[in-house]
């Protein structure tokens, strides 16, 4: 049997630095490991962040950000707030403004991230994983993979999500 164990492994490196993904690294996307393997991890790491967290890190956790379309942004002193298009044509789709409270972006300045232009309908958000950072059990980190070749992340304390009905979406 394949192991479970995980090495971090390094996606993205900008000016700014590194993002270090623990599961959905290059190596998942290129489907040079068991896939269900990792899934399955992943998921029993998502099962023990929930039992240890507040109703708006649960509520974060319950939010599929996968191919996700980011139609605003902004970063505000130390909140980070984004509106994003999830779902599809079988769940519905659905607006999520998600509000990252005591906010600290990771491997990306601001500028790289307009320079990315995170709202071109061209680019999906491929890949997510929200993790606690190491040594700091209060905080959280919340990483990004991008198509094509983008990735950040997020440390934060806390954070606010609202999701909404969309008809299509192009709403």
């Amino acid at each position: 049997m394949a192991s479970t164990a995980r090495r971090w492994k390094t996606l993205s490196v900008t000016s700014s630095g590194t993002v270090t993904f623990r599961w959905f690294d290059a190596e998942f996307d290129s489907g040079d490991v068991d896939q269900d393997i990792v899934i399955s991890s992943y998921r029993s790491h998502l099962d023990q962040l929930h039992d240890r967290s507040s109703d708006t890190i649960r509520a974060l956790i319950h939010t599929n950000l996968h191919d996700a379309q980011v139609r605003d942004w902004t970063m505000e002193g130390t909140v980070f707030r984004w509106s994003l298009v999830i779902g599809d044509l079988q769940t519905g789709y659905e607006r999520a403004t998600i509000e990252y409270h005591d906010a600290i972006l990771r491997a990306v300045t601001t500028a790289e991230v307009i320079d990315f232009d995170l709202c071109d309908t061209d680019h999906e958000l491929v890949s997510d994983e929200i993790d606690i950072v190491e040594g700091t059990p209060t905080r959280f980190e919340h990483r990004f993979s991008f198509w094509p070749d983008f990735a950040f992340a997020i440390q934060f304390r806390d954070v606010t999500v609202l999701r909404e009905p969309m008809a299509s979406w192009q709403a």
